[in-house]
């Protein structure tokens, strides 16, 4: 055996210390039909790591698609976490891709499906922690599954819904625009989701529409995740309109287990698919999935549980919890003196004569959110709706005006509204808005919400509530908070009776209140 000289052993040396070992690049598997429990095919793919497993089994997640979307929707994320030591399947949802089956909208065959592929896993592979993810609908049956199959031990429900009913039917009110756009993409839906929307577009049977929903939303399952222990994050978008950020502020307060929430501008599914909010939506789930899936130690678990970024800024902000905070601003309304002038907010109650304004339906004014999903997708880039406030016609609105801020008015949350009405119809529709005005005149829209109210008392005083849309918005000094308030808007189906008046009585017996939570 020839002796190497030291040098030589000197070069070997360092040569073993700076040359790049080199990895194998995990095995793909691009196409798997695997057969589900009624003999539909599921369209599936699968990244093996490269490594061989831990002892307790590869951390394992199990994508689901996007609506209309299919099994291919995740694959750089499933490569990159497959190179990380996972093993990952990403599956097309029966109805979309090449899997079998008719969409039933996160049903049951849907959830029987995702336990299928859970067996499958489980019995060609060493399956450690398993963790659900997905975006839009993967997100919907991601924490569907995870509260019926105690195997899902994590989920990353991105843009997701825990109230279907939320979703489609905000306050009693048609989401015309999201769902048209869901009902008509879809070529395979069962037949008992169109039943379903029509009875939504016509208002009838909403019941029936009620138990449809109960099931496929995650706030029916909150004792089953608790018992469970799951670890759920949770994204949501400010200007997602489909899904909108309050049920599952909702869901985040019931649940007793690791949590975290990510509220981010933009809208339905664009801010993750796109990697925006500076790719911290996928960082962090992929920090999620190591802590509780690996059980790597990196500190997700002791970090502020909710993360914040504050539209059109994009500043991210963190918070212990939420709510974020126990601060509120209560405006009390006042009274208009014409349709040509605006009415007034203030920090106390009305104590004047009774004095009664009124606007009317039958037409749409310039208060609104935009171009519907355009407008909300821009204010993921930090482009806000803007509209001319001196331009909404008061005859068909109401507009009223708080003090001007002196300092930065940090808004956090989810504001509300207390308002006595009293319609001449039994049906009517409010669109309500908040805008941040400047003093051109130029509002831009901070949140909204629409209500539809129908039986009311023709002609009689009555109060209703609503919750706005949660929001992160900083309103700059010199500027005024506007809240305006029309009876149509381009997202939402009107009343086909449009042709109402509503007067709004000011007593201070009756104090009309918006209530806005604040840092």
């Amino acid at each position: 055996m020839k002796t190497l000289a030291l040098p030589a052993l000197l070069a070997a040396a360092l040569c073993s210390l700076f040359t790049p070992v080199t990895r194998a690049d995990p095995t793909f598997i691009a196409d798997l039909d695997i057969t589900s429990f009624d003999g539909t095919e599921i369209d599936a793919n699968l990244f093996v790591p490269e490594t061989p497993p831990p002892s307790r089994g590869y951390p394992t997640v199990l994508f689901t698609n996007s609506w209309i979307l299919d099994k291919n929707q995740y694959l750089l994320q499933a490569a990159a976490l497959a190179e990380d030591g996972y093993l990952v399947m990403s599956y097309s949802t029966r109805g979309f891709g090449t899997s079998g089956g008719l969409v039933d909208v996160a049903g049951d065959n849907s959830i029987a499906d995702a336990g299928v592929l859970i067996d499958w896993l489980e019995a060609h592979y060493p399956v450690g922690k398993l963790a659900m993810a997905g975006i839009s609908y993967g997100a919907g049956i991601s924490l569907v599954t995870a509260a019926r199959d105690p195997r899902v031990d994590a989920v990353a429900a991105l843009s997701g819904w825990s109230d279907v009913i939320e979703g489609l039917y905000p306050n009693d009110t048609v989401n015309l625009v999201w769902g048209t756009i869901l009902t008509s993409t879809a070529f395979n839906l069962e037949p008992e989701v169109d039943t379903i929307w029509h009875n939504l577009r016509t208002a009838q049977n909403i019941q029936a529409v009620a138990d449809f929903a109960a099931p496929r939303s995650a706030l029916a399952y909150v004792a089953e995740l608790n018992r469970n222990g799951t670890a759920v994050l949770m994204s949501n978008n400010f200007a997602d309109y489909l899904f909108k950020p309050n049920s599952m502020t909702q869901l985040y307060s019931l649940l007793d287990g690791p949590k975290k929430l990510l509220l981010n501008p933009g809208t339905h599914a664009v801010t993750e698919t796109l990697g925006g909010n500076d790719g911290h939506i996928w960082a962090t789930t992929f920090r999620w999935f190591d802590r509780y899936l690996k059980g790597e130690a990196n500190g997700i678990d002791s970090e502020p549980k909710v993360d914040m970024t504050v539209r059109i800024s994009n500043r991210l902000e963190q918070f212990d919890d939420f709510p974020v905070t126990q601060k509120a601003q209560r405006y009390y309304l006042h009274p208009r003196l014409s349709y040509f002038n605006n009415a007034s907010m203030k920090t106390s109650p009305y104590s004047g004569w009774g004095w009664n304004n009124d606007f009317h339906g039958g037409a749409d004014t310039k208060a609104g959110t935009g171009i519907p999903v355009i407008s909300d997708a821009l204010e993921g880039f930090g482009i806000p709706v803007f509209t001319n406030m001196t331009g909404i016609n008061g005859y068909y609105a109401i507009e009223y005006n708080s003090p001007m801020h002196w300092s930065t008015f940090r808004i956090r949350g989810t504001p509300s509204l207390e308002m006595w009405i009293k319609p001449s119809k039994p049906e009517v529709q409010l669109q309500v808005h908040l805008y941040d005005t400047d003093p051109l005149g130029w509002g831009r829209l901070i949140t909204h919400a629409p209500i539809t109210l129908r039986n009311l008392q023709v002609g009689q005083a009555q109060k209703i509530s609503l919750d706005l849309f949660t929001t992160s918005y900083d309103v700059p000094p010199g500027h005024v908070v506007t809240l305006a308030i029309d009876t149509q808007g381009a997202l939402y189906q009107k009343p086909q009776d449009t042709h109402y008046e509503i007067e709004v009585p000011y007593r201070s017996s009756r104090q009309s209140v918006l209530t806005i939570p604040h840092l």
